[in-house]
């Protein structure tokens, strides 16, 4: 797992000190100050010591090993285009490898499970995590899985309410504070449904409330505010689980026919 991800997995165990030197690395990735754990800590104000705590609580052996990950994760390979394409195709290259390896295998199987078990499957969010959610719901409707998707508040709660414990809530959400996912959230593992969150930060409050979390890869981290989208991680996993789903006989078929369906109709 590179830098980036154990900054975002681990950052519950930091320090004030951990937070410091965390944030100096992350805008500076490479230079100098990155030839021995003495110039490092000179350049953060920190102690030797100190940074090799923090290289530990990420998982590190010691702080030789962060370096090396961290030297991997910014050689760059550029593609032959003009710059500002060659930037958008880095941001698009980093998030997708940041998430091949971030994303745990283990809760995508019990998402698997979760879904060709359950009578009925609700998708929710609220803005582009709603659009996402939707995208996810019409994959599996075509693949003859039964669900809906909600992209309104009061919507979410009717829909919640109306579930069973033989149904499941599936809830995006960058953040995992999104009040009104979080309500309605609540309100369906109140009704015995199976609730998963799908979001950036393990200990949000929709977490709190869900049963499978599966944590993708914060984009904020691309410091770039004219850079957007927000859900390419989600969308990868949705591609897994696709994938996945397709697998089995009865959604590949059911696929299928739909494709042929739409395709005669075009015609």
């Amino acid at each position: 797992m590179n830098f980036e991800n154990r900054i975002q997995q681990f950052s519950y165990l930091f320090t004030k000190s951990d937070e410091k030197i965390a944030h100096y690395i992350l805008k500076h990735p490479v230079g100098d100050h990155f030839s021995t754990i003495t110039s490092l800590a000179y350049a953060i104000d920190v102690s030797p010591s100190t940074i090799t705590r923090f290289s530990h609580k990420l998982n590190y052996q010691h702080f030789q090993d962060m370096k090396f990950s961290i030297q991997q994760t910014y050689d760059k390979t550029d593609i032959k285009n003009v710059p500002l394409i060659q930037r958008i195709h880095e941001y698009h290259q980093s998030i997708i490898q940041q998430s091949g390896e971030f994303i745990s295998n283990k809760k995508i199987n019990q998402l698997i499970d979760v879904l060709l078990q359950s009578k009925q499957t609700l998708f929710a969010g609220l803005g582009s995590s709603g659009l996402t959610a939707t995208e996810f719901y019409y994959r599996t409707m075509r693949m003859g899985i039964n669900g809906n998707a909600v992209t309104d508040a009061h919507q979410m709660r009717i829909g919640a309410a109306l579930l069973t414990h033989q149904d499941t809530f599936i809830a995006f959400s960058n953040s995992g504070q999104t009040e009104e996912l979080i309500a309605a959230a609540k309100i369906a593992q109140q009704q015995g449904a199976h609730v998963v969150a799908i979001t950036n930060y393990a200990g949000s409050e929709l977490t709190n409330f869900s049963d499978i979390v599966i944590m993708t890869i914060d984009q904020t981290r691309v410091n770039d505010k004219q850079f957007i989208n927000t859900q390419i991680s989600a969308h990868f996993l949705i591609d897994v689980v696709s994938y996945m789903l397709l697998e089995h006989q009865n959604n590949f078929s059911s696929y299928q026919h739909t494709r042929s369906v739409i395709l005669n109709n075009n015609n």
